[in-house]
């Protein structure tokens, strides 16, 4: 079975706190990630053993993904497990202060395709292509709505 790899960042002009709750807050990532709608269990603040599972509207193939939290290293990390289908395997958001603002990254660490569809979609090179194409959009989104926010600690 082939594995993949990816790891795609943007810098944001925002606390670290700022960028990981805006990732980590499946109420209010809801607001700002349009196009994707997140289902949780329990609170919505990012929680270990916690299952979330987005469902990605719009596109040819609208789908769901789900995931476990593994860890929570806030605001600085957090490590899931994609469960189900399309995916499956390990990955992380982390976030990282640097000179110039923050710096996200999304982190598949060990992913692999699960079923049929996904399997041809990832041999032809589609699958990786969506989801780099997908991963930036969020990242993208994530900044303009962080960078048009003003920031409530000031």
């Amino acid at each position: 079975m082939n594995h993949y790899s990816s790891e795609l960042s943007i810098v944001v002009r925002a606390k670290p706190d700022r960028v990981f709750q805006a990732l980590t807050d499946w109420s209010l990532r809801a607001q700002w990630r349009k196009g994707i709608v997140p289902q949780w269990d329990g609170e919505p603040q990012a929680h270990v053993g916690q299952k979330v599972t987005f469902r990605v509207q719009g596109g040819p193939f609208p789908y769901e993904f789900s995931f476990r939290v593994t860890g929570v290293e806030a605001p600085h990390i957090l490590y899931f497990e994609y469960e189900g289908g399309p995916l499956k395997g390990r990955a992380a958001l982390e976030v990282r202060s640097q000179e110039d603002g923050t710096k996200a990254t999304l982190h598949w660490m060990k992913v692999e395709p699960v079923g049929l569809l996904p399997r041809l979609l990832f041999s032809l090179g589609w699958g990786m292509k969506a989801h780099r194409a997908r991963t930036l959009e969020t990242l993208q989104l994530l900044k303009g709505y962080l960078e048009s926010q003003p920031d409530p600690s000031r």
